[in-house]
């Protein structure tokens, strides 16, 4: 690979001169991040960090690419967005992995290193008890496996054959790229700090990222939360953790009949654990979370679709807001991909060269998690003798693989999470099956209509996610996508439940999986809307057994949506603008008159007589700016604490199981249980006033007593009374390097909370900055199926890994105001205006 002619002497000086800045500047962050002997090695000026600050600054110019067919133009728009133009779809993604690769190498090769199990050679040993564990679970194996599916698919599978094809070329581009760093020095500086170089990207690779983000979207542990709390509690576990949510949702998919009986009866038929096996349950919960280096789903997304029968352009318009983890360089890359045939705009994720999110110009889709059925994730116990494990009735041997020198033991089931004696306990994750992801992400970017776009998603396997839909056409859509496993009792009767942890002897077996069109979804429905915030998508009377209500939301994000849409009509872009940034509570709605009739039998004490003048007239939205606000979230979480912590320490479930409670604040924010059932408990509580067969005390005496606890809190955190939400309330972007000076934050000037649609989840532990929340909306976006050209987004980050570009985290100005930016959908390069256009890259076949 060579480079060909520069964009023009003038702009190549400019260039150098911003680059000599930028050098002082990565030097000065270096001094504090490295030894001396590297940060002399990094000023080097012709292998450090010189060539590398040329990368952050946009140039046209003119490159020479090894495996080009034809030319490839490239226009970097004036928000920094790529729009790759090729004359077939090879030359398409081979150029978006070099110019992803160009943007974001380190983050490309730190994800999969953490998919793969593979950070302590790089990161040093602190990182190897996290290796080891993303070694036991299978992402390595699954995502060799899932390849070399692939490729015997491909002979005679269209979708296998073109996944090929994408990834074959993905990674030609990556590769291109890294050997283009290497020649003219410009690497990314983490590998200088790091000393060493990023190996070539394989398709493999690609499946492993997509392994990862399988992980952190559908992986779970609560199975093993529940036989512990069976164990300790007996049917109380039951009355927590509900089959059907006590709290009604809106249930996008129907069913909102009759509670099914025999699915009823499955989930609270818990086999019950003995206390070797809860040890091991124990165990292995306490190893189950190890730090994402890539951001994790928090499960508080948003997605919505109204028909044109309600908007003031008679036509669809698409909203979605998933909620994931804050990064710098942040999890999403903004592009538009445009080859003879296939034209679309989007965001994608490190690795994965098809857009997760986007529009072309015919349909437009958005995701949010499912959160049903244990996450995909189940627990058997398994007898074993060294060699064999038995089931139904015989011994078979035990399945070893070695990666990376560490031996890994499968049964039937799945891993050998946790052995003690004879005894195994095997993970059976959905996430080990095969599922091209990619592959139906690309039919889905190329599709026309509902019917393509519907059975596309029947190859979609894992993770579970809900796909919402528009079309310019007028139809709107969604299907709760995935494999959902039926179980069975081998002796006929009623099986286990799968949200516990289950005999892994064939007593429980699965016999199936729910039909594809049995499964969650919807289509043109009467009410002209569809909404899906991670709430329960069915109701009682669905068929079949789809989990308990232990993973699911509360509810309030998609009843604050649904009243607004069934109550409004002539709907604007601008309209769903104000919507998706909305703080309103409807968990505090609910609970506040319960919450001010106690606290008036008690409104002689100061303390009590303080948050009652707040929160009497208090219009239920978590603004920056409001002190009831803050009291709300704060007699909440004492009442959660009070509640469901007394209910932990009477029945012994720990201090036994003490690691399990994480601190004292409350919620589904910092220093909770952190299950959404038990949030509905204590908002059911607040409701009613009444807390039985789980709390048989007074609720009133609760609420005050709590109302104390809470505002004593706050006055010793503030005596001046200064405690509106905006102290407790931000936003941090920690850098992948760990680097607090390459970090952003904490930020405040948005409100909202756990509840609201405007979602940051984990804030609120305690004054800022000592506990920003990790994570919100990552990419808020509004399709304009009227009018495609006038659609709307923005991620919080930026599109350059490199902390000295101006496309560094030049986004997050604009999210934190609530902010959006125009996406230019363009078709072809002569259509950009020059007020458009920052640069223009021609990318030429070398030789």
């Amino acid at each position: 690979m060579d480079e060909g002619a520069g964009g023009g002497v003038g702009r190549r000086d400019h260039a150098v001169l911003a680059a000599s800045v930028i050098v002082l500047v990565l030097l000065l962050l270096m001094a504090y991040l490295t030894p001396i002997g590297v940060l002399f090695s990094a000023s080097n000026p012709y292998t450090g960090v010189y060539g590398y600050s040329l990368n952050a600054v946009l140039r046209s110019e003119t490159l020479h690419i090894k495996g080009l067919y034809r030319p490839v133009r490239v226009i970097v728009d004036r928000y920094g967005v790529y729009h790759i133009y090729a004359q077939d779809l090879h030359d398409l993604f081979l150029a978006f992995g070099f110019i992803q690769a160009e943007n974001r190498l380190f983050q490309l090769d730190l994800v999969r290193r953490a998919a793969i199990g593979n950070l302590s050679p790089i990161l040093g040993p602190s990182y190897r008890s996290e290796d080891l564990f993303q070694l036991k679970i299978g992402n390595y194996l699954t995502a060799e496996r899932d390849w070399n599916e692939t490729l015997a698919r491909a002979p005679t599978d269209p979708m296998a054959n073109i996944t090929v094809m994408i990834l074959e070329a993905y990674s030609e581009g990556v590769n291109d790229y890294i050997e283009y760093a290497e020649v003219h020095h410009e690497l990314p500086f983490e590998f200088t700090l790091l000393h060493y170089t990023p190996q070539p990207w394989t398709p493999v690779d690609s499946f492993a990222v997509q392994q990862y983000m399988v992980e952190s979207l559908e992986f779970g542990d609560d199975p093993l939360i529940l036989s512990l709390m069976y164990y300790k509690m007996g049917q109380l576990a039951n009355y927590l953790n509900p089959p059907f949510p006590p709290i009604p949702q809106v249930y996008y998919a129907g069913y909102n009949g009759t509670p099914n009986a025999t699915v009823e009866e499955e989930a609270e038929n818990i086999w019950p654990i003995n206390s070797t096996i809860a040890q091991m349950a124990y165990e292995l919960y306490k190893e189950w979370d190890p730090p994402f280096i890539s951001p994790h789903a928090v499960g508080h997304s948003n997605e919505w679709v109204v028909c044109g029968n309600k908007t003031a352009t008679g036509r669809p318009i698409l909203v979605g807001g998933p909620v994931l983890g804050f990064s710098l360089p942040f999890i999403w890359f903004e592009a538009q991909l445009v080859a003879p045939g296939y034209d679309v705009f989007g965001v994608f994720l490190p690795g994965d060269p098809v857009p997760v999110i986007g529009f072309n110009q015919h349909i437009a889709w958005t995701l949010t998690d499912v959160q049903a059925i244990s996450w995909g994730t189940y627990f058997f116990v398994q007898t074993v003798n060294g060699t064999d494990y038995y089931f139904n009735g015989s011994w078979h041997p035990i399945i070893h693989y070695y990666v990376d020198g560490v031996e890994l033991n499968w049964t039937n089931w799945g891993p050998i999470m946790v052995q003690n004696g004879s005894l195994a306990l095997v993970m059976y994750w959905l996430g080990n099956t095969y599922s091209n992801d990619l592959g139906v992400l690309f039919y889905i970017s190329n599709a026309s209509n509902w019917q393509q776009f519907y059975d596309a998603l029947r190859h979609w396997h894992v993770p579970y996610q809900n796909f919402a839909y528009a079309d310019v056409y007028g139809n709107i859509g969604d299907v709760s996508a995935g494999i959902y496993p039926i179980f069975t009792s081998s002796g006929g009767g009623i099986p286990y439940s799968p949200d516990a942890i289950m005999p892994g002897d064939g007593q429980v077996y699965v016999k199936g999986f729910i039909p594809y069109d049995d499964i969650p979804h919807a289509f043109n429905p009467p009410s002209c809307f569809i909404v899906s915030s991670n709430q329960r998508q069915v109701g009682p009377s669905y068929p079949y057994w789809y989990g308990d209500s232990m993973s699911f939301s509360p509810g309030t994000r998609a009843w604050v949506v649904y009243d607004y849409l069934l109550y409004h009509n002539n709907i604007s872009v601008q309209d769903m603008m104000r919507l998706q940034w909305n703080e309103t509570d409807l968990a505090a709605a609910w609970s506040m008159p319960t919450i001010i009739r106690a606290l008036e039998q008690d409104s002689s004490n100061p303390y009590v007589a303080t948050a009652l003048s707040y929160l009497k007239g208090w219009n239920y939205t978590m603004s920056p700016d409001s002190k009831a606000a803050t009291i709300w979230f704060y007699i909440y979480s004492e009442v959660y604490f009070n509640f469901i912590y007394g209910l932990f320490n009477r029945t012994g479930f720990w201090p036994e199981f003490s690691a399990v409670r994480p601190g004292p604040a409350g919620g589904s924010w910092p220093g909770t249980f952190g299950l959404a059932s038990l949030d509905e408990d204590v908002i059911h509580l607040l409701m009613t006033g009444n807390g039985t067969p789980i709390y048989n005390g007074s609720v009133d005496q609760l609420i005050v007593n709590s109302t104390i606890e809470a505002m004593k809190l706050l006055e010793s955190w503030f005596p001046n009374g200064n405690y509106t939400w905006a102290n407790f309330y931000g936003f941090y972007w920690p850098s992948l390097t760990g680097a607090k000076a390459l970090s952003v934050g904490p930020l405040s000037g948005l409100g909202g909370d756990y509840f609201t649609l405007n979602d940051q989840s984990g804030g609120g532990g305690g004054p800022l900055p000592t506990s920003p929340g990790p994570g919100g909306q990552s990419w808020t976006f509004i399709a304009n199926m009227a009018n495609l050209s006038d659609s709307y987004g923005v991620y919080p980050g930026g599109q350059s890994e490199n902390p000295a570009s101006p496309y560094y985290d030049n986004y997050i100005p604009i999210w934190i105001k609530g902010e959006y930016l125009p996406l230019l959908f363009i078709g072809s390069p002569q259509a950009f205006t020059s007020s458009e256009v920052t640069v223009e890259v021609n990318l030429l076949p070398s030789g």
